[in-house]
């Protein structure tokens, strides 16, 4: 077993993070257990199973894993799941521009966005929800977690973890999991073996040509290519032009339209993201009132150069 710290760079609530873990179903086969958070997933690039528990003490997040020996990389993946690799100093200054937020802010104090643990398991998990209610989907994804994935001791306590890419390749038999979403996941592992959902690489191919590569694995369409870069990638500063990011905008900004959404959204900058997820947050625990069946279409760019479609 071994140990490392993060210090967060402006504000983070590890006890808000912990909530969207529970609620994450991607995640929450793996809850939280008292004050520590559990997270179970393949290591970047080696694919080994890691099981790492966290901890907030004094502010500095402190964790404890098992299953690799790369204490760098571990400690690399779990900032980028929980945006700790951002420097959000800066983050408050949002609300002085945008002064409606400030309640936002202060309810979710520390709420930074919690991601997939990596653009592969964004992927896996577009193809398993895919046309179906989130309720089964969660099903059938902890499902293939304990029939494929593999299981981490760590302090005593077993920690499940997702199926790493090269036993998904070669086993997906789930039942309830159509045979096409069987094939797409073997794909979807192949392309992960290959490089092609590796997260530093889509990250510095930047907010229009990440989408258009991830478009090339199959049964990701647009939604889910932006879907898989924004949360498999961690990336901070895009706002989704999408129908509950819209529609939780418009809760919040009564009326808004044209020229003052496209205002609205550059006052976010450099944490549009940051203000999305928090939005999204809300309207989800009911603090927005939200309806997203005919919300109002952005008339702007929403990443830099091209519309960015959703996720959820």
């Amino acid at each position: 077993m071994s140990t490392f710290t993060l210090q967060p760079r402006g504000p983070f609530s590890l006890a808000r993070a912990a909530d969207v873990v529970a609620h994450f179903p991607p995640l929450r086969h793996q809850p939280a257990a008292g004050a520590e958070v559990r997270l179970g997933f393949v290591l970047d690039r080696e694919h080994a199973p890691v099981a790492v528990s966290l901890r907030d003490v004094g502010g500095v997040v402190h964790g404890r894993f098992a299953g690799s020996a790369r204490v760098e990389a571990v400690r690399a993946q779990v900032a980028r799941i929980l945006s700790l690799d951002h420097d959000a100093t800066s983050y408050p200054d949002v609300a002085r521009r945008d002064p409606a937020l400030a309640p936002l802010m202060s309810a979710f104090e520390g709420l930074r966005p919690v991601c997939f643990t990596s653009p592969y398991e964004a992927a896996c998990w577009a193809v398993v929800s895919q046309r179906i209610r989130k309720e089964q989907a969660a099903r059938l994804y902890g499902e293939i977690v304990r029939t494929h994935g593999h299981t981490v001791e760590l302090d005593g306590q077993t920690v499940n973890v997702f199926p790493r890419p090269e036993r998904l390749v070669e086993r997906c038999d789930v039942p309830g999991l159509p045979v096409v979403k069987r094939e797409r996941l073997r794909a979807i592992a192949a392309a992960a073996l290959e490089g092609a959902l590796d997260a530093e690489t889509l990250r510095a191919l930047g907010d229009e040509e990440a989408p258009r590569r991830l478009l090339a694995l199959p049964g990701i369409g647009a939604f889910w290519a932006s879907g898989v870069y924004l949360r498999g990638c961690g990336v901070r500063d895009v706002f989704p032009d999408e129908p509950m990011s819209i529609a939780a905008l418009g809760a919040l900004h009564p009326g808004f339209g044209g020229g003052r959404a496209r205002e609205l959204i550059d006052a976010y900058r450099p944490f549009r993201m940051f203000v999305c997820f928090l939005l999204r947050v809300a309207a989800a625990r009911g603090v927005l009132d939200v309806t997203p069946q005919a919300p109002r279409p952005l008339p702007v760019r929403t990443t830099s150069g091209s519309r960015s479609a959703a996720w959820r």
